[in-house]
């Protein structure tokens, strides 16, 4: 493969023409078929769209074992592994919420038996989109994620201080999932099997 000398018009003629550089404040967090009766007022869901203060595509690794048969030993993979992904979420006056994380928390284990319940139960899955920074419409996003059966592990707790000057509450809210998927945006890859 041949190589360019290194100049800032070759990075900008390489970056240019991709949009520049990718900027991390244009993103939507849709929840899609979550339990039922955990939103307090049918609305909570549509708010947390807009209220997810940070989120992270979350990592996918692929686990690897030591291979050796003469010689060197060498790595070779086994299996893929995914990592929590954890969201901020800012809440308005009512604590609503909160609540929203507390009633899905309260579908996974009972808060009087401990008895577990069903996972098919408390599962739902989380589309992450990422859109362009010169997007206006938010529809179309530049990449797209799908996290399936994904379920709130960790509800973090809420700071409360009288220092704190009026800012407003984040709620941390960690979550697991059986994995996650790249499913679309404007320049979907295509595959092909070898």
């Amino acid at each position: 493969m041949p190589t360019s000398k290194f100049s800032p018009d070759t990075l900008k003629s390489q970056i240019l023409p991709e949009g520049g550089f990718a900027t991390n404040e244009r993103y939507q967090v849709i929840f899609t078929g979550l339990p039922s009766g955990i939103d307090p007022d049918s609305k909570t869901n549509i708010r947390l769209q807009f209220l997810c203060d940070s989120v992270a595509i979350p990592t996918k690794s692929i686990a690897a074992v030591d291979k050796f048969i003469y010689g060197v030993s060498y790595q070779v993979p086994y299996r893929q592994t995914f990592a929590e992904v954890s969201m901020n979420f800012l809440v308005t006056d009512k604590m609503k919420e909160k609540v929203f994380f507390d009633n899905w928390q309260k579908k996974i284990v009972n808060e009087t038996t401990g008895d577990l319940k069903f996972y098919n139960n408390y599962t739902c899955d989380i589309i992450i989109k990422r859109f362009s920074k010169s997007a206006s419409d938010f529809i179309d996003p530049m990449y797209e994620i799908k996290i399936d059966r994904a379920w709130p592990s960790i509800v973090s707790e809420v700071q409360l201080n009288h220092a704190g000057g009026g800012e407003p509450i984040r709620l941390p809210v960690t979550f697991q999932y059986k994995k996650w998927r790249h499913v679309g945006g404007a320049t979907t890859p295509q595959v092909t099997a070898d």
